[in-house]
């Protein structure tokens, strides 16, 4: 007979019910669009993470949570900052250079951070940096492009 079993269980304290309130570290606002679909889909994406990885923590799940957690946020950040610097190249060049250096600067704390976290078995070292990623740079650096959009009405393409 097999045996039910859900991932992440196994470190789960077992008297405690998982949490379903106050689970969400950001709540995903409309102010946080900044009016291009895919980076916004894409920061939601993000925002999804966080909370995911949050929600983990709160109710102890298995420490073998965060490794995938940091390898997918690795990963998804680089696919995310290459087309944010395309759009960002096209919108405002004489910024971009800046804004790409800021992603540099995150991927390196990304790298550093995700592998003192795994050696200290702390997930909330990273996640606080996901947290100081999200409300310095995506709410403050990034929605600053919001400002050279060309209006919805206009037939301008972001495209080549």
């Amino acid at each position: 007979m097999k045996e039910n079993h859900t991932p992440g269980k196994e470190n789960q304290n077992k008297s405690s019910p998982i949490m379903l309130h106050n689970t969400m570290l950001i709540v995903w606002d409309a102010k946080y669009n900044l009016g291009i679909p895919i980076l916004d889909e894409q920061h939601r994406g993000i925002v999804t993470t966080i909370n995911s990885l949050h929600f983990a923590i709160q109710n102890h799940f298995s420490d073998n949570m965060l490794m995938p957690v940091i390898h997918m946020m690795n990963d998804y950040t680089r696919i995310h900052f290459e087309v944010e610097e395309a759009f960002m190249e096209r919108l405002d060049p004489v910024h971009a250079g800046r804004h790409r250096e800021l992603h540099k600067e995150l991927l390196e704390k990304l790298s550093y951070i995700g592998k003192q976290s795994l050696m200290n078995h702390d997930p909330q070292q990273f996640l606080g940096l996901l947290k100081s990623w999200w409300l310095t740079h995506i709410c403050n650096e990034d929605l600053i492009y919001r400002d050279h959009l060309p209006a919805p009405s206009s037939n301008h393409s972001l495209g080549s």
